[in-house]
């Protein structure tokens, strides 16, 4: 368990700068070395991605990093999207299998680690940032279906879905990397609870919650992974070079995605 919690903690640092809530990792780290089931696994995963997003935030806003009034335009179909894939983690979990998930997971990592490898290039080649995008038209159109489509990964995987909302700032906005970053966890400190609560009211991990939360560990780490996200994005800001950051960033989700196709190979092989 204490090893879980270090875990946790470091991952709430070392995405706190990325825009992402650190899912990609928290349910791996709760499913394989807590023990959760899946269905509890997710929730925890999202509570603890709702801290690092409100302490991710809070450094980004203080530090000028935030792009606040075009955040809020995805927020809306982003809280849709969030509900529409707790529902749909809920159907595969109980009436296929929690492999679904894994598999859909891996292959969301996959996309994750290509986009920051392509803008890991970019900056290695010295290639400009492209200019930022006025979100109106057609621009916000496409906007607000990548953000349905970020809630929608949030909800189904217990992720904060920042892997897809830092791309779109980047792609469709013209964000520089800490604009993104901050930008998403506009989004995400407002999307995110929305999938919470609508895990605990459809699959019935409330009360699994609140037996594991008597645990005073339990009790007060959401309250730590704050404090740690809040100085890992600001300390990042200041003081690290983003490459750095995205290429330890690479390297972690590669352990998860080579985790759940463990699993995944697993269950072929006994087929």
């Amino acid at each position: 368990m204490i090893g879980a919690v270090i875990l946790i903690l470091l991952t709430a640092f070392s995405f706190s700068p990325l825009g992402l809530g650190g899912g990609a990792l928290f349910v791996p780290i709760l499913h394989y070395i807590v023990g959760f089931d899946m269905h509890l696994a997710i929730v925890a995963s999202l509570i603890l991605v709702w801290s690092v997003a409100l302490g991710s935030r809070a450094a980004h806003e203080h530090d000028g990093f935030t792009a606040k009034k075009r955040g809020k335009k995805g927020i809306p179909t982003a809280v849709v999207g969030a509900v529409i894939g707790a529902l749909v983690a809920f159907m595969l979990i109980e009436h296929v299998s929690d492999l679904v998930i894994k598999a859909a997971a891996a292959g969301v990592l996959i996309w994750v680690i290509a986009r920051a490898a392509e803008k890991l290039r970019m900056e290695s080649n010295g290639e400009a940032e492209p200019p930022e995008i006025k979100v109106e038209g057609e621009v916000l159109r496409k906007y607000r279906v990548g953000c349905f489509a970020g809630g929608a990964a949030s909800g189904m995987l217990g992720i904060g879905g920042g892997s897809v909302f830092v791309t779109i700032h980047r792609q469709f906005l013209g964000l520089d990397a800490h604009k993104a970053a901050g930008t998403s966890y506009i989004i995400e400190s407002w999307m995110v609870p929305v999938g919470i609560l609508t895990h605990l009211f459809i699959n019935g991990t409330a009360g699994d919650l609140a037996a594991e939360v008597g645990d005073p560990l339990f009790l007060i780490l959401p309250l730590v992974v704050i404090g740690t996200a809040w100085l890992g994005a600001h300390y990042a800001i200041v003081h690290l070079p983003i490459k750095l950051i995205t290429i330890g960033f690479i390297a972690a989700v590669s352990l998860s995605i080579v985790r759940y196709l463990l699993d995944i190979g697993m269950f072929i092989g006994n087929i």
